[in-house]
């Protein structure tokens, strides 16, 4: 799919915003007031695809997999 209602799509893979994982932190409360006094954590700093596409001058951007579920659910529409 090269356009969406008459749009041009462009996919970048860098469309991404910073996550940070504290599923290993045993009590978040506890990890915080260490963190602030400079003690290392097991907190993972990740970049997790952007949900929201941008349009800029009439051409739609986002991440692909973002791009590929919007086509999925234009695709599923009736």
């Amino acid at each position: 799919m090269n356009s969406f209602s008459g749009m041009p799509v462009y996919p970048d893979q860098f469309m991404t915003v910073p996550f940070e994982d504290w599923s290993k932190v045993r009590s978040p409360a506890r990890a915080r007031r260490r963190m602030k006094r400079g003690h290392r954590q097991k907190i993972k700093y990740l970049q997790v695809p952007n949900p929201d596409v941008v349009v800029i001058g009439g051409r739609i951007h986002g991440h692909p997999e973002t791009i590929k579920k919007m086509t999925d659910l234009v695709a599923k529409a009736p």
